[in-house]
């Protein structure tokens, strides 16, 4: 059985398109997004480069924000951290977002998980554009 893939009602980043990323789920506040792992997006060990974990971060936290904000409402990150706790080397990554307080500013955080493990979390903030 094939499910369809979830869309932001904005459009579609197209970096989701370059780096494969999927939303697995986003309601009320939450997200789940997954990225595998590409060769391409590997650091000069061989482990994916945390420029590469950071967007994905930075996407589910988004794609959190979107699922509360007003339909047609623009947002940007103001600012975000990261803390990378593990390197990743294969597999499958997915990143778990939730919005903290709903407003005109918006605190998120989020997980990044590889083979269950926590590898990373970040914590951001986003802001409703005028």
């Amino acid at each position: 059985m094939s499910t369809k893939p979830i869309r932001l009602p904005s459009g579609h980043p197209k970096i989701f398109d370059t780096m494969k990323i999927e939303i697995l789920r986003m309601e009320n506040g939450e997200a789940e997004l997954s990225m595998p792992f590409l060769e391409e997006y590997t650091q000069h060990y061989g482990m994916l480069h945390g420029g590469a974990i950071f967007t994905l971060a930075d996407a589910a936290c988004g794609v959190a924000v979107a699922s509360v904000a007003r339909e047609g409402k623009k947002f940007l990150t103001s600012g975000m951290n990261i803390s990378y706790l593990e390197p990743i080397s294969e597999g499958l990554t997915i990143c778990r977002a939730r919005v903290l307080r709903q407003g005109r500013i918006m605190p998120v955080e989020s997980e990044v998980l590889n083979s269950g493990i926590c590898v990373a979390k970040a914590s951001a903030i986003y802001t409703l554009a005028d």
